[in-house]
């Protein structure tokens, strides 16, 4: 599996490139993408709802698979594999996949198990090779380019590597931000700030309400005095109901960006964080800040979410 390409998917030699077939292989894409970056980041939960919520095709599985591997559960890894086995027969990744988790059966474990408790049943040697393995395949891709449509960058806490005096100030820099602004909830978890709005920022398509603007503005103020040492991420959302056919956007993920980027620029007048540190991306209608199917719920999700973290930096 390391360092191998994702399996080939066979596309219809005269698919038009705007085609029904072209447009689902392209929000695929996208998905896979963002649970890939979410998976890199640790966030397996969020990355295997992600996941779910798509068409399990055999490239969907095979991710689904890496991220119950890497949580040490290898029943639900080896099921997604030989489903995807089933799905793209002969596929040689899927079927390493497979006798690599064999072997550790072999050895008599089954069911979600830590890395720590392989090692004692079948060897250090054998679950370092495979941990590895399904690591360098999540945390670096599969071969495949990621879609520079709809990038997802989450920031991620200082590496371990970083020396005590970076790892400090970066934690000063979150420690120091008063995030106490009208309208805006903040959470705080170890290297990341994540921020969520009480109400709907827009109040349609991608245009900012008037209070929207300026909750994002007063945001974007409280982060102006640490500005150089901080990194943003915004992730754009819907309400999980399609779109109307005929608009202006083809889709909940072309919308989310949208927002994220408009929302990017307001936040980025008002704090001084230089632009290549304001990343964007979206999740569409999934994963949506605020549950229901109600008028309510689908106003609040016209939103973002933002995440903060620290360079690391003085």
């Amino acid at each position: 599996m390391t360092g191998t390409a994702a399996p080939a998917v066979r596309e219809p030699a005269d698919e038009p490139p705007d085609g029904p077939g072209a447009l689902l292989r392209a929000a695929r894409e996208v998905t896979l993408a963002q649970a890939r970056t979410l998976a890199r980041h640790g966030r397996y939960a969020e990355a295997e709802e992600l996941l779910r919520a798509s068409d399990p095709d055999a490239a969907t599985l095979d991710l689904l698979a890496r991220v119950h591997a890497q949580q040490g559960n290898l029943d639900e890894a080896d099921r997604c594999w030989a489903e995807a086995e089933r799905l793209a027969p002969g596929t040689a990744e899927f079927t390493a996949a497979r006798a690599r988790i064999a072997a550790i059966r072999g050895g008599g474990a089954r069911g979600p198990v830590a890395a720590g408790t392989l090692a004692r049943r079948v060897g250090v040697p054998l679950v370092a090779l495979v941990m590895l393995a399904l690591l360098v395949d999540i945390r670096f891709g599969t071969g495949d380019p990621e879609p520079a449509a709809a990038p997802v960058t989450v920031p991620a806490s200082p590496s371990p590597s970083s020396s005590p005096s970076s790892a400090a100030a970066a934690s000063a820099a979150l420690d120091g931000l008063d995030l106490r602004v009208p309208g805006v909830r903040a959470r705080r978890s170890p290297g990341e700030i994540s921020v969520t709005f009480r109400r709907g920022l827009f109040r349609r398509d991608a245009v900012l309400s008037a209070d929207g603007r300026a909750v994002l503005a007063a945001l974007g103020a409280r982060l102006r005095p640490a500005a150089g040492r901080l990194e943003v991420a915004v992730i754009g959302h819907t309400d999980p109901s399609p779109l109307r056919a005929g608009g202006d956007y083809a889709g909940n993920m072309e919308l989310g960006m949208a927002r994220a980027t408009v929302a990017r620029e307001v936040l980025r007048e008002a704090s001084g964080v230089p632009t290549a540190r304001i990343s964007v991306a979206s999740l569409g209608g999934a994963l949506p800040p605020y549950r229901g199917a109600g008028a309510d719920a689908a106003a609040r999700n016209r939103t973002v979410t933002v995440r903060i973290s620290a360079t690391g930096g003085g």
